[in-house]
């Protein structure tokens, strides 16, 4: 039997919502204290592969408004990584190779590494300084194209968690932090 189109909005978010509501409280107030309170006074590199990569730089773009120092990895203006700096990543796998690759270099580097997965229990768990992880496990299995689609609940979950993040640390004085950001927004459009 067919859904209808309505039907469907509402399978991709309750599935979405329902992925979202499995992160540990604990871990996104860490993970947003650190945004608010360490990451403006460090630069930030950001590293993905495919569309989580795509909702990684819209993040990246979200924090660069509000002030912050960002770079992608792999843009031709990104300066090399060191001591201090902070190397944001995300997979659903949690075993990517280039991110695993990038984490460890930056590792090596003084960087710290910090990382959103799709799973518990990843080997992208042992590179990371801190994780926010989603646990799938928890909830019913994704009917969004094939069970999940190459990560299709993840990455919408993801790019949700972000914004999420973004507006809880400016909840408070949204209205000035969103005039600030619109001083940082592109205007060569």
């Amino acid at each position: 039997m067919s859904l209808s189109f309505p039907e469907i909005i509402h399978q991709v978010i309750d599935e979405t919502r329902s992925l979202l509501l499995t992160v540990d409280n604990e871990k996104i107030l860490k993970f947003i204290g650190a945004i608010k309170n360490d990451w403006s006074q460090r630069r930030l590199f950001f590293w993905a592969r495919g569309r989580s990569f795509l909702i990684l730089r819209g993040f990246a773009m979200r924090l660069m408004h509000s002030g912050y120092e960002v770079h992608i990895v792999g843009e031709v203006d990104c300066p090399s990584i060191g001591a201090g700096d902070i190397l944001i990543v995300a997979s659903g796998s949690g075993s990517t190779g280039s991110v695993l690759l990038f984490a460890e270099k930056a590792k090596k580097l003084g960087a710290a590494v910090v990382a959103v997965i799709g799973k518990a229990m990843t080997p992208l768990h042992q590179l990371a300084d801190m994780t926010i992880e989603f646990h799938p496990e928890k909830i019913k299995e994704s009917v969004q194209l094939s069970a999940n689609g190459g990560g299709t609940r993840f990455e919408h979950s993801l790019m949700l968690f972000f914004d999420a993040c973004e507006l809880y640390t400016v909840y408070d004085y949204r209205d000035q932090a969103y005039g600030e950001m619109m001083k940082r927004h592109a205007n060569l459009e």
